[in-house]
């Protein structure tokens, strides 16, 4: 196998070196905008080697640039069967959107994070993922108080929860963000529970302005009922975090049934400004056991977990969320930084403070979609195919011969396309208002 191997080896060296690939014509024509000639290159390389993925994908690609959506998608869903990769679900993604496919858009670029995009394309594309979730919550609301008279309270599933924003007015100025920190973490600790489905966040904020009920996210009970029923949530989690004295805080919050107005205060709890996640973990498994729900022990030990130690790192990310909320981006993005400064661990401020930098700059850019769109053919890079000349793509199509079919991650002669080792497809489907 390995004479065979080696043998192989020499012959793809002098193929290379007397001419370039179909494919990596192909590339080049793609490069320059030649994208009729980039169609044929492409389609040149795939008679040759019907199960290069490769060459799949760029003719999607080039399909895409040409407006031609339909065959883009089909080249580019027949690239994902041979083997997904992070820059195929990103062109479906485009796709998609162009096309007005919102869910399947988002799920594309979901698909297209969790196959390692990395660099600046990841950052971009979990901006635009905000932007289109902004954009859907939108539409969702608008929708739902137009319908509002004929929701049926009845059919909102038991296992769905929300959580708003929590009501800070009494603390300090400097204090205050925590409010917004703090429910952030109720409801991410709360999406580690198998059995609930947390609505997002942003929803409320959507609804809040839309109904004219204010502008800080807080709910009280009174409205609760006809948020949850908005949300399409059974059960929405409201609080009040106070301060006690000058190091401590205490956080009120109450789960109010959306059929019933019903509103069942949870445990208080209380904790210094330097502990306040004990304090957090305290409230959550308060409304846990309030909703009668029996934790596993990998749930328990999920919730348990602590971001961060660090106070400053709390209020600096607390700061970032507020920035965020109120579309300040480029400010959103300093203070996610100034947790990482304090907390470099800190993995929450780190996915934020990305995005939030890639949004500041779609921002001065107009419309999202246009920058976003025009910008992921730059970003070679971050899918490792920069100065790719085809040559890895030519082994990929001879691995039947040495009888490596299956080995997706076995590259022979270069690393210069993402390595998906051999987990197979990765699909995201389903609700994305599930956490």
């Amino acid at each position: 196998m390995y004479v065979k191997l080696i043998t192989l080896l020499l012959l793809v060296t002098l193929a290379v070196g007397c001419s370039q690939s179909f494919y990596a014509q192909g590339r080049k024509h793609l490069g320059n905008e030649r994208y009729n000639q980039a169609v044929e290159a492409f389609y040149n390389e795939i008679s040759e080697h019907p199960n290069s993925m490769y060459a799949w994908r760029e003719l999607g690609v080039a399909f895409y640039k040409m407006g031609e959506l339909i065959q883009a998608e089909e080249a580019l869903k027949q690239a994902n069967n041979i083997m997904p990769d992070s820059r195929t679900h990103l062109f479906l993604g485009l796709v998609y959107e162009t096309r007005e496919l919102w869910d399947k858009a988002l799920d594309a670029y979901a698909a297209s994070l969790s196959l390692n995009a990395r660099g600046k394309t990841a950052a971009m594309t979990r901006a635009h993922i905000d932007y289109l979730m902004g954009k859907r919550i939108e539409r969702e609301v608008a929708q739902a108080i137009e319908n509002e008279s004929s929701i049926d309270i009845d059919t909102i599933p038991t296992h769905t929860i929300a959580v708003s924003d929590f009501d800070g007015s009494l603390l300090s100025s400097e204090t205050a963000p925590l409010a917004r920190g703090l429910a952030e973490f109720v409801s991410i600790d709360l999406a580690k529970v198998a059995t609930l489905t947390v609505i997002e966040r942003q929803k409320i904020n959507v609804i809040m302005d839309e109904l004219k009920l204010g502008t800080s996210g807080y709910v009280d009970p009174l409205t609760a009922p006809r948020v949850g029923k908005l949300l399409g949530a059974n059960k929405l989690v409201t609080g009040s975090v106070l301060n006690l004295g000058e190091d401590g805080l205490r956080l009120d919050g109450s789960v109010v049934q959306t059929a019933t107005g019903i509103s069942l205060a949870s445990e208080a709890s209380e904790g210094m400004l330097k502990k306040l996640f004990q304090m957090e973990k305290e409230f959550v498994f308060s409304i846990i056991t309030q909703l009668g729900i029996t934790l596993t022990k990998e749930e328990r030990d999920a919730i348990k977990e602590v971001p961060t130690e660090s106070y400053l790192a709390l209020l600096a990310y607390s700061r970032g969320l507020e920035y965020k909320a109120n579309g300040m981006h480029a400010a959103a993005s300093q203070e996610f930084d100034n947790a990482l400064e304090y907390d470099a661990d800190f993995s929450e401020a780190g996915s934020q403070s990305e995005s939030e930098a890639a949004a500041a700059e779609a921002g001065t850019h107009g419309d999202s979609f246009d920058w976003f769109a025009s910008t992921t053919l730059e970003s070679g890079d971050d899918f490792g195919i920069s100065g790719d000349d085809g040559t890895a793509d030519f082994m990929v199509g001879q691995t039947e011969d040495l009888g490596l079919t299956g080995n997706s991650s076995y590259n022979a002669v270069t690393d210069s396309e993402p390595q998906t080792g051999s987990t197979g497809t990765v699909i995201v489907e389903g609700n994305l208002d599930a956490q």
